[in-house]
């Protein structure tokens, strides 16, 4: 099985921590960005940082485009910039990882086996529970989305693999059949609360330490300010608001803070102290 991946230049925060958690798994690393260094808003990026941050990998090919789109909506132009990346990387592949550079993934062999089930299956896609970190509160400590008695929650923003030529939608959704892993015994997360799509084959696969880490909202002031401006969801005012009213003070709030995503309603029930 030969496996490639491709990630976005646009934060470097996290970025070498996630892709060594799968970097062994890939020939290939297509790191796409815009050539002029800007979001698809038309909002700087520190591009640079993060090519550097990466410069010391072999696998690593760099593939400059033209992904700032201000005329389309910031979603619309995501995609656009993931199908670009996605061609790039699939040359010569039988699965592509669109696996974000603040996501981290615990267990490689665990994916390797869904990839294989998703192959016995005959599905294009797999995507994959995550764990989403809401706040650093330093030394090793964050805030991390959980379900309002304290119990994991786990959200599935799109597919973390994907075959060659699979067409994307609304980031890394996907609009073929795929294997959607979930953990084993969750019962309360939003996508598994629903029946499953028509497309969708739900396996419950994992234990809940295979859930992807996704280092979300857990990052500097300055990357989280950097991040409401050109995020692929940003829609300006209201956006910027959540960053002032949720996000900063909720190392004080976190306790009294119940269904408080940005825009969609039950994803996030309340937070949690961990330790990672």
């Amino acid at each position: 099985m030969r496996i490639n991946a491709y990630l976005f230049a646009a934060d470097g925060e996290f970025v070498e921590r996630s892709v060594a958690s799968y970097y062994d798994l890939v020939d290939r690393l297509v790191v796409s960005y815009d050539a002029s260094g800007r979001a698809w808003n038309g909002v700087p990026l520190d591009v640079e940082d993060c090519l550097r941050r990466l410069g010391g990998l072999g696998k690593v090919e760099r593939c400059a485009g033209r992904f700032c789109r201000p005329e389309l909506a910031p979603m619309a132009a995501e995609t656009a910039q993931r199908a670009a990346a996605l061609a790039a990387a699939g040359d010569g592949a039988d699965w592509v990882l669109q696996i974000d550079a603040d996501e981290v993934l615990p267990d490689r062999e665990a994916l390797l086996a869904a990839l294989r089930a998703a192959e016995e299956l005959g599905l294009a896609a797999v995507e994959w529970p995550m764990r989403v970190l809401f706040r650093s509160l330093g030394h090793g400590r964050f805030l991390e989305v959980c379900d309002i008695d304290g119990g994991e929650r786990y959200e599935y923003p799109g597919a973390v693999a994907v075959r060659p030529g699979t067409p994307l939608r609304n980031g890394r959704q996907v609009g073929v059949p795929f294997l959607r892993a979930v953990v084993r015994g969750d019962a309360r997360s939003l996508q598994v609360t629903r029946p499953a799509e028509e497309d969708e084959r739900r396996v419950e696969l994992l234990d809940p330490q295979q859930a992807i880490v996704h280092f979300s909202w857990a990052g500097s002031r300055a990357r989280i300010r950097s991040k409401v401006r050109s995020w692929g969801h940003s829609d300006g005012r209201r956006t910027r608001v959540f960053y002032l009213l949720r996000w900063r003070p909720a190392p004080l709030l976190w306790r009294t803070m119940r269904d408080f995503h940005p825009f969609s309603r039950g994803l996030w029930p309340a937070l949690k102290v961990v330790r990672l």
